[in-house]
């Protein structure tokens, strides 16, 4: 039952798309940005200075380097959010895992990789035709091929994220640090880039989804960890794509989006090879 936490994940972390998507009527990407990071600054540096709890270990490079590349995600990811069908935006968001299969598999390389190998190159394969579909290029599908590609280049530094995230935890890094160190990076990136886009009008409802941009975004990331900590590692890397469900049903309801058959088909396979390499990561790891 505690894998049942990745559920409530993916509904956050779908609600959080959702209000993204509604703030950038109002707000530039500067601003959703710093509201995002900003929940989990406050709540967690304020329980760390309660229990003082040492605020910088000794891997800062390498905290540094996972900020780096988490932030460009992050950017890219909202990018393609305020600028893509969410349903679609989220399939591409959760590209990392087969990027994270690809790095795996160029670290692993050796003459008999394919007969060895063959599940995660198998995976790799379908999910980039699945890509592919989504892309359509031959069709005149109406959607932002720029912020297709921004949204995929977010899922391949995701991926970089996440293996630094790895190396962290291997590090004896614990969890709260590296999230605050990271919600602090994203708080910096906001401000710089409301810096240089400007600053909106702020109304109530403006706010208001801003608000929810980074309380979804916490609460997301606290099911999240606590499924992966508790639950079957199994069904909880399932569950998590359910988000992409959660993403195109909102997008459905608020703002009337669909998918053609050739995106729905590219979403399936998307979810297909992205849950087969996660499973295989983590039966070989």
């Amino acid at each position: 039952m505690q894998s049942l936490w990745m559920l409530a994940a993916s509904l956050f972390f779908a609600i959080m798309g959702m209000f993204i998507k509604l703030s950038s009527s109002y707000h530039n990407l500067g601003e959703i940005v710093l509201f995002r990071g900003l929940p989990s600054v406050i709540f967690i540096l304020g329980y760390a200075l309660r229990k003082q709890l040492p605020l910088f270990g000794h891997n800062l490079k390498t905290h540094a380097r996972r900020n780096m590349v988490g932030i460009t995600s992050m950017w890219m990811g909202f990018y393609g959010t305020t600028h893509l069908p969410l349903g679609t935006a989220t399939t591409l968001n959760y590209t990392s895992p087969l990027f994270i299969a690809i790095f795996l598999l160029y670290q692993s390389y050796f003459p008999g990789i394919l007969r060895t190998q063959w599940l995660r190159f198998g995976a790799i394969i379908l999910g980039f035709i699945g890509v592919l579909c989504i892309f359509n290029p031959f069709v005149e599908t109406g959607l932002n091929h720029t912020a297709l590609l921004i949204a995929l280049l977010g899922g391949m530094m995701g991926a970089l994220a996440y293996m630094t995230v790895r190396s962290l935890g291997r590090m004896g890094e614990p969890e709260w640090r590296t999230v605050m160190l990271f919600s602090c990076s994203v708080v910096l990136s906001g401000l710089l880039g409301i810096a240089l886009l400007g600053l909106s009008h702020y109304s109530l409802r403006s706010t208001l989804y801003l608000i929810g941009i980074g309380l979804a975004g916490m609460g997301g990331q606290l099911c999240m960890t606590r499924a992966f900590s508790r639950g079957s590692a199994t069904l909880t890397a399932t569950l998590q794509y359910t988000t992409i469900i959660f993403s195109a049903t909102f997008g459905y309801l608020i703002w009337g989006e669909t998918i053609d058959l050739m995106g729905f088909i590219g979403i399936a396979l998307v979810i297909a090879s992205g849950l087969a390499a996660t499973l295989y990561a983590r039966k070989n790891s």
